[in-house]
């Protein structure tokens, strides 16, 4: 027995170092090609009573169910005069309580199921999220609509996560990373709902009258869309739901009327006073609306240029090659409705840091000047050809992103045409956008650090700063009042 047990083993070792002598290094391995169709979003498209709409998807395989209401209305929806509303809004929504109970009795209650409800405000679109046992389905929709129907916003909660808030405001300046990704938009987008802060002021000006008129505004069926998978029966679900929902009121929102207009930012250098031994750098310009044709070969273009991690061309330049930073790369942000931004970004000590910038510069130059080669062009396509499934990784992620396609108003075959898209991109296409949106001789260059190491350089760069573009020294604002600081 033992003889034949060695033998086995002995056989399976021999095997397997056969295999393992098939290949001379890893990239020698093939594999076959990844086939995988997406969804379709129309299969999951479910109506509810009222107006209400959603996206369904039965899931067996754990006795969970997941639920969220995707809700038009956002941060950016107030005046400026209100400015903070959506943040004391998604604060005080769940602890403000409903007309039946107070704040910390649903999540006790929640707590209790071993559960979850969330609440979140972004820029244009709020969230409520439960996470529930299936066996406790009906009392987790019965406090998730209670809190998205009838919401109480009772006074002493409301103050309460008013004050936290304020209180928020005096770290606001702490970070340099936060720092610089708040003032690199206020310097791109300028003065508008974009870049609007709140203060000690405007928070203490809101009212719960505030909070009920935001309510009695946005918070209606055809402006809320579900998403829900889980261990149910769609069918049961649907009923259960309507049964809930019949005294919800439809409503019209007037939405706000957003400019697009902003303003021409002049090159060169934007320095924040920190006392700080780094450098944390953006640099660059307003982009593209993701609904902009261009988009999927923007796409491959920045993976290769400086958002394909190690490989792409920023990484290995100021990382691996030079050894300057950590985290360093280009990205091409987007929001619905507005131009993101492009910008080359690193955090380096302070005497390389006129260096970094110099080499991201160079990058961004080169791509515009020169084709890519074919492995970079290959590198980046199959990246977001094999990444492609994550947009499905679980059936509630997969619902979640059907609710945003419909909210958003993208085209519902979005993710169907994706990688047609995305293989039709070549290096001429790469090229031609890089011409057309990175201009390194437009780049306004900010920088948070310490004015006198940052401008003295070092052997590879020396100083001034000023040999990158005119310095402005800009002053930051006290986040309790708004108003700038004299003193750094």
């Amino acid at each position: 027995m033992r003889r034949n047990l060695a033998l086995i083993v002995v056989l399976g070792c021999l095997c397997l170092t056969a295999g393992f002598a098939q290949v001379e290094k890893p990239s020698d391995l093939k594999y076959p090609a990844l086939k995988y169709e997406p969804p379709d979003p129309k299969a999951f498209w479910t109506a509810f009573a009222n107006g209400l709409r959603g996206y369904v998807q039965e899931d067996h395989s754990l006795p969970v169910a997941n639920l969220s209401a995707y809700i038009n209305y956002g941060q950016l929806y107030g005046p400026k005069e209100k400015v903070g509303l959506g943040q004391l809004f998604g604060a005080a929504l769940i602890k403000g309580g409903t007309k039946s109970k107070a704040g910390n009795v649903i999540e006790e209650r929640i707590d209790f199921l071993g559960g979850s409800l969330n609440f979140m405000v972004g820029e244009r679109v709020s969230t409520l999220s439960l996470f529930v046992l299936s066996k406790d389905l009906d009392e987790g929709l019965g406090l998730f609509f209670d809190v998205l129907m009838s919401p109480e916003f009772r006074e002493d909660p409301v103050n309460l996560a008013r004050a936290r808030l304020v209180e928020g405001l005096r770290q606001a300046n702490d970070q340099p990373s936060s720092v610089l990704s708040r003032e690199y938009e206020r310097l791109l987008y300028g003065d508008g709902p974009l870049t609007w802060e709140p203060t000690r002021k405007s928070y203490e000006g809101l009212t719960t009258a505030d909070l009920q008129t935001v309510h009695g505004r946005f918070f209606y069926p055809k402006n809320v869309i579900l998403a829900a998978a889980g261990d149910f029966g769609k069918a049961d679900l649907v009923k259960k739901v309507n049964a809930i929902i019949g005294p919800w009121k439809s409503g019209k929102a007037n939405f706000p009327a957003f400019s697009k207009t902003f303003p021409e930012v002049e090159p060169g250098v934007y320095f924040i006073q920190k006392k700080i031994n780094q450098g944390y750098i953006s640099l660059g310009h307003l982009g593209i609306e993701e609904k902009n044709p261009d988009y999927y070969a923007v796409q491959v273009m920045n993976f290769i240029l400086g958002g394909g991690s190690f490989t792409s061309r920023i990484t290995t330049k100021v990382r691996s090659d030079e050894g300057l930073a950590y985290n360093t790369g280009s990205r091409f942000t987007y929001r619905w409705g507005f131009p993101g931004t492009l910008s080359g970004y690193v955090q380096t000590k302070s005497a390389t840091v006129g260096y970094a910038i110099s080499l991201i510069l160079k990058e961004f130059d080169r791509i515009r000047k020169e084709p890519v080669s074919d492995d970079e062009l290959a590198t980046a396509v199959d990246y977001y050809l094999e990444s492609f499934s994550d947009n499905f990784s679980s059936p509630m992620t997969t619902m979640g992103n059907f609710a945003t396609l419909d909210m958003q108003g993208k085209p519902m075959d979005y993710y169907r045409t994706f990688r047609d898209k995305i293989r039709l991109v070549t290096k001429d296409r790469v090229l031609e956008v890089a011409k057309k949106y990175v201009h390194s001789e437009k780049a306004a260059i900010m920088i948070v650090g310490d004015w006198e190491p940052c401008n003295k350089g070092g052997d590879q760069f020396p100083g001034p700063l000023d040999k990158l573009g005119k310095v402005h020294r800009i002053s930051l604002r006290d986040p309790m009042t708004g108003e700038e600081i004299k003193t750094q």
